[in-house]
């Protein structure tokens, strides 16, 4: 369901001055070129409307687990993490997952993943790698939701015109393949760019 007005995804989150990296587990679609076409059919629906600002498809992503701030998580600990997560995504079997049409939501324009029970089987590994090295996470406070944004909100105003220009694009059915699982190094760039980037750290797979 479209929420009715949009908001700006770029306030200022605690502590996370520009320029600030964070440590974080994503599923990235950097060779999904199928899911990168369909996000530019709706982006381009979008270009003439001044709020949802599109995300370039090599940054597409679905966003699973944080660790930290780069600056405070030390190489070693790093390493173990690593370990743990892929040890947890070896038992798990790669799946494919497809995207629904487009929602808009207070922050952004977004893809729904499914099924999503998947996703949330390497959610659940991933912190249970992590907890296995930093102790317990906090509880998670809203239910998941795995999707993917193709674009960011960059201000206020009506959802109504966004909701009418993507309803008028079908790129047809995307399907993509889950086989791991990044964990990355962050940057969240304002002005000019806004959008979010990274250096992969490491990859942990799941079963063939």
């Amino acid at each position: 369901m479209h929420d009715d007005r949009l908001v700006d995804h770029w306030w200022q989150r605690p502590g996370r001055p520009p320029g600030r990296h964070v440590l974080t587990w994503h599923l990235t679609f950097e060779n999904a070129l199928q899911l990168h076409r369909a996000a530019e059919a709706y982006q381009s629906a979008l270009a003439e409307l001044p709020l949802l600002r599109p995300v370039p498809p090599r940054w597409l992503h679905v966003t699973l687990q944080a660790v930290g701030f780069a600056d405070e998580v030390e190489e070693g600990t790093a390493e173990e993490l690593i370990d743990a997560v892929r040890k947890q995504l070896s038992a798990l079997p790669a799946f494919t997952v497809h995207f629904g049409r487009p929602v808009v939501h207070r922050e952004a324009a977004t893809l729904k993943v499914e099924p999503a029970a998947p996703v949330a089987d390497v959610l659940d590994a991933v912190r249970a790698g992590v907890e296995t090295v930093l102790g317990p996470l906090p509880e998670r406070t809203r239910p998941f939701h795995p999707h993917v944004s193709i674009a960011y909100s960059g201000g206020e105003g009506e959802s109504a015109p966004y909701v009418e220009a993507l309803a008028a694009v079908d790129p047809g059915p995307v399907e993509v393949e889950i086989t791991q699982v990044s964990l990355i190094r962050q940057e969240r760039l304002l002005d000019p760019h806004w959008f979010y980037r990274w250096d992969t750290v490491a990859v942990a797979a799941l079963q063939g």
